[in-house]
């Protein structure tokens, strides 16, 4: 028995596109992300689709609603599918991080496993909560098709874990694309990407490449 997930990125935010570490800061939708929205819809037109799950985050919540636009499911809101929770660096702009931060920037950088994020989550913690949330996601719709909306480090840390086997895997992992399309496939317990940030749906102007970012560079 396979059970399909199709894991998306949210679309583009005011955050992304003005180089804030948004985390949990529910920023509106921008104008190329609406643009993005639209194009996403019809990418899902015709997939089927049993079971539709979202963090309750804007960004997230209105990117299932495009997914759900010719299917009429009900959206799970689910806390599990959150972004990291990076406390007080919420929605800093990445270069006053870079200067503020020093060590926690280093990290980032070059070991972010070993991220603690100052009053928000460790790493380690994001990582495990991906885990838990993706197998009970699983375990809630075995042998179904389920589209996931969710964010850039909650999809870094899951591919750490499906594509390298450990949370090590975030130092060579990259960022996903804005409303990318991802298939991870379980079957047996063995979780295995079919495909990942497939971005075909949008042209080249509606597209943000996909790289290994720093505080200098992109945001969450």
């Amino acid at each position: 028995m396979v059970t399909k997930l199709y894991i998306v990125r949210h679309c583009q935010s005011a955050g992304n596109a003005g180089g804030r570490f948004q985390g949990r800061f529910d920023g509106p939708v921008n104008e190329q992300g609406e643009k993005q929205l639209e194009l996403l819809a019809l990418r899902f037109r015709n997939e089927k689709l049993d079971a539709i799950y979202s963090s309750p985050l804007i960004r997230a919540y209105r990117t299932a609603e495009a997914i759900n636009k010719y299917h009429g499911l009900p959206i799970h809101k689910d806390d599990g599918l959150l972004e990291i929770d990076v406390g007080e660096m919420e929605n800093k702009l990445l270069t006053d991080i870079g200067r503020e931060y020093p060590q926690l920037a280093h990290d980032w950088d070059q070991a972010p496993d070993q991220c603690r994020f100052p009053g928000g989550e460790t790493m380690g913690q994001v990582y495990r909560r991906v885990q838990d949330t993706i197998r009970r996601i699983i375990g809630e719709n075995e042998g179904k098709t389920v589209a996931v909306a969710t964010h850039g480090g909650f999809i870094k840390n899951l591919n750490a874990w499906v594509e390298y086997g450990s949370i090590e895997g975030l130092r060579k992992g990259k960022v996903f694309g804005n409303t990318s399309v991802s298939v991870l496939l379980c079957e047996d317990g063995s979780l295995r990407w079919e495909s990942t940030d497939d971005q075909s749906h949008l042209p080249e102007e509606l597209r943000k490449a996909p790289m290994q970012y720093s505080f200098h560079t992109e945001a969450l």
